[in-house]
Parts: C-alpha cells; sequence; structure tokens
C-alpha cells in the first residue's frame, strides 16, 4: 500500500517540477540598470597675464565660491554655474598660489609669473562632472607627480593686502556729514582749457614696477600730481606711498580691490550701495592707518566703470570722481602681447604730446600707472623726464586733479568729517 502510493504521487510531483521550471524559464530576467549618461569633463583651470591684469579661467557645475590664496594674495568670489573668467590685478614676481573651492578641495597649483608662451606646466589637477547622486566615498589622494614639489619660501611683502570687503549695509546719512555736492553724481573729465595746464593721474593698483623712477622724475621738477591708489597697493608698498605723501601728491581712492562695477555699462546689481562704500572706505582707513591722514575726497572707478548711481554713493561718503579726458589714456599697461593696444614707452609720450597740441588739449586729464609689466627699458618712465622739460620749456605747467576742482568751483568735501567712517573700519579691511 505504501509502495503504491509512492507510485502514484511521483508522477505528479516530477510533473510539478517541470510545470514550475517552465514558468520560471517564461519570465524574463529584469534588465540592468542603464549605466549614467556620459558628462563632459570640466574645462582645466588656467590662468593668463594680459598687461596688468591676472585673468583666471575654468568651469564650475554648481554655484561655489573660489579661494586664491599665495604668498600675498587672499582672494575670494562667488562664481555661478558654468564657465568662469575672474580678472585680478597682477601679482608680485615669484607669486605662487592656490585655487581652491568653497569646500577646500584643490583646483589648480600655479607659479603665477610663468613666462607666458611657455607650455603650462601641469599644475591643474584633472576635474570631471560628477554623476547624479554620487555615492559618498573617501577622497582619493593626490598623486604627487600631478602637483609640483612645493616652491621654495619666499621672502614676506612689508604688508599682505586682504580680500575686498563683503556685503556691507550703506552708510547711515546721519553718519556721513552733508555737504553741497551730496548726491549730484558728478564726474570730473577735464579742467579749463585756459590757460596751458595738464594734469598728471597715476593709477597704482598690485603692481610697483617703476614706481620709483615716476617718483624721482617728479620730484626733481617739483610737480606735484594726483595718485589713485588700492587698498591693495598700499599695503603692499607703504613705503612708496608715504614717499608720495611726503612729496606732496594727492592720493584719491582707487577701491580696495579694483573690482569690475558696471563690466557691461551699467551697474552689476551685486555690488550694492553699502559694498561700494565699503570698497572706498577699506582703502582710505588703511591709508589713515599708514600716513595718519585720509585719503583727498577723489575717486577713480576701476577699468573707468561708473554709473550715476556709483558716482552719488561715493558722494555721500565725501568722494568726487574723476576719469580721464577723451584721447588721454595712455594704454601704458599694454604690452607687446595686446597688439591693437600697444606702444613704445617713446611712443605713447608723443602721442601724448600730439592731444596736448590738439585745440582742445589744453585742461587734460592723462591716465597712466605706476606699475607696468613692461620690460624696464619700454617703460614710459623712462622717458617722461625729457617730456616734462620739454613741456615746462613751452610754457605748460602741472597741477594736481584738485586745482581743476576749484577752478569749476564744484565743492570738496573736507575729509577730516570721514574720520568717524574710517576708524570703524578693521585693520584688515574686512567687515
Amino acid at each position: 500500500m505504501k509502495d503504491f502510493r509512492w507510485a502514484c504521487g511521483a508522477p505528479i510531483l516530477v510533473l510539478a517540477l517541470v510545470a514550475a521550471t517552465a514558468c520560471r524559464r517564461e519570465e524574463a530576467p529584469a534588465p540592468p540598470p542603464p549605466p549614467p549618461p556620459p558628462t563632459a569633463p570640466l574645462a582645466p583651470w588656467s590662468f593668463h597675464v594680459i598687461g596688468g591684469l591676472l585673468v583666471i579661467r575654468g568651469e564650475v557645475d554648481a554655484p561655489t565660491e573660489l579661494v586664491l590664496k599665495g604668498t600675498t594674495l587672499n582672494e575670494r568670489r562667488s562664481v555661478p554655474f558654468g564657465p568662469v573668467r575672474w580678472e585680478l590685478y597682477r601679482p608680485p614676481k615669484g607669486e605662487v598660489a592656490e585655487l581652491r573651492d568653497g569646500t577646500g578641495r584643490l583646483l589648480a597649483r600655479w607659479a603665477l609669473d610663468e613666462p607666458p608662451g611657455r607650455p603650462p606646466k601641469p599644475y591643474a589637477l584633472p576635474s570631471a562632472r560628477p554623476a547624479p547622486k554620487p555615492q559618498p566615498q573617501a577622497p582619493a589622494p593626490v598623486s604627487p607627480k600631478a602637483v609640483p614639489p612645493p616652491p621654495q619660501p619666499i621672502a614676506p611683502r612689508p604688508a599682505k593686502p586682504s580680500p575686498a570687503p563683503p556685503l556691507a549695509a550703506p552708510v547711515p546719512a546721519s553718519a556721513a556729514s552733508s555737504w553741497p555736492g551730496a548726491g549730484e553724481g558728478f564726474n570730473l573729465v577735464r579742467g579749463p582749457r585756459d590757460p596751458r595746464q595738464i594734469c598728471l593721474t597715476f593709477d597704482g593698483g598690485s603692481n610697483a614696477e617703476g614706481t620709483d623712477e615716476v617718483l624721482d622724475t617728479l620730484r626733481a621738477r617739483s610737480i606735484r600730481t594726483t595718485m589713485f591708489l588700492t587698498g591693495a597697493f598700499i599695503q603692499r608698498y607703504p613705503e612708496r606711498v608715504l614717499r608720495m605723501v611726503a612729496d606732496g601728491h594727492e592720493v584719491g581712492n582707487h577701491t580696495w580691490s579694483h573690482p569690475h562695477f558696471a563690466p557691461n555699462g551699467s551697474r552689476d546689481p551685486r555690488w550694492t550701495q553699502g559694498r561700494v562704500q565699503a570698497e572706498l572706505l577699506a582703502a582710505d582707513a588703511a591709508f589713515l592707518r599708514l600716513t595718519g591722514r585720509p585719503m583727498a575726497p577723489l575717486w577713480r572707478a576701476p577699468y573707468g566703470e561708473h554709473t550715476a548711481d556709483l558716482r552719488r554713493w561715493a558722494e555721500a561718503v565725501g568722494y568726487r570722481h574723476i576719469h580721464w579726458s577723451e584721447g588721454a589714456d595712455t594704454l601704458d599697461w599694454a604690452t607687446p602681447r595686446e597688439r591693437a593696444l600697444y606702444r613704445n614707452g617713446a611712443a605713447i609720450l608723443q602721442r601724448l604730446k600730439a592731444r596736448m597740441a590738439r585745440p582742445d588739449g589744453r585742461g587734460l586729464i592723462v591716465l597712466m600707472h605706476l606699475g607696468s609689466e613692461r620690460h624696464e627699458e619700454d617703460r614710459p618712465s623712462r622717458h617722461l623726464g625729457a617730456f616734462l622739460d620739454e613741456a615746462l620749456r613751452s610754457g605748460w605747467s602741472f597741477v594736481p586733479v584738485s586745482a581743476y576742482l576749484q577752478k569749476a568751483g564744484k565743492p570738496a568735501w573736507d575729509p577730516r568729517h570721514r574720520l568717524p567712517l574710517l576708524d570703524a573700519q578693521p585693520a584688515d579691511g574686512r567687515r
């Protein structure tokens, strides 16, 4: 009986097993997950020198903060998604810097005085767009071959510049003394056309190559001019700033960090009233700490980028805007790499001489620079003495900007009224 039950049940069991197997064969296997779509690599980070500017290029795949630190550099910039072009004043020779993102990740390491045109060393670290929702993992160590060995230490400079002041609230009206020029948005571009006067102005950003030669030439002829200095210049070259003051030159404001206020002819909305005023007051405070006096009530917008609201905001804290005359930009910063703009040092002053000879040549405001990346023998300062001597013999005189303002009947704010605002500025240019 037992054998019969097994004999009857065995076929049924076999049939059940066969049916189950067939059902499993009919089920389609689950397809594997598709691979993530390929992503284009980010553009590698690089730098290029254009005249007195350091231009950094790269790309980010999300809004981030870039940090550039070096021997004298300590700069920050918030950038949106996509390609990045970051313009700064070129640092001194011998500068070695690291570029990192807001998380501290190293993007590139450069020796910023590498000769232009030389194939770049493999300083830039490779970077690729991350796949969506990446799994957390430990960061891979950087190969020693990908990053050059640390450079030899460089002797520190007299002072180390600090980053531009961050966003700040507008200066309260009660804190700034009112004056007749406040709210006017005035912009001086030239002086009176009689007598034969000319105003030489020199901008100082982050480079001082040739400054001593300029100051020597002016002192030998007892000529007083107007210098527009950034906070970075004041901190890097305090001895030269003190010499300017001792020689009787007028020192105006060129902002703290030489930013782009209005790169396309209209104000960048990120540059609010408070932030613009902070740029001006921070530079002035650095000058006050060094010299014991505030700057002259004058300022010049970096790159010549200014609008009516920018000028009014500066006037609220006591600065008149000073531009330069048409045809009086010497372009002395341009090097042979900027072929369309370049002229040798002698040709620059010959062009200025021709501009002065025109019917509207009197009362010019001339733009020159205290620093230049030109070769020493190609700097306009080499020929400045001969130019000045010839102009003086021809009956020309050289005056600072304030002389033009006085003749125009434009009041100037007493810079002593600005002292309470400057005393509130931190010593490192930050808020």
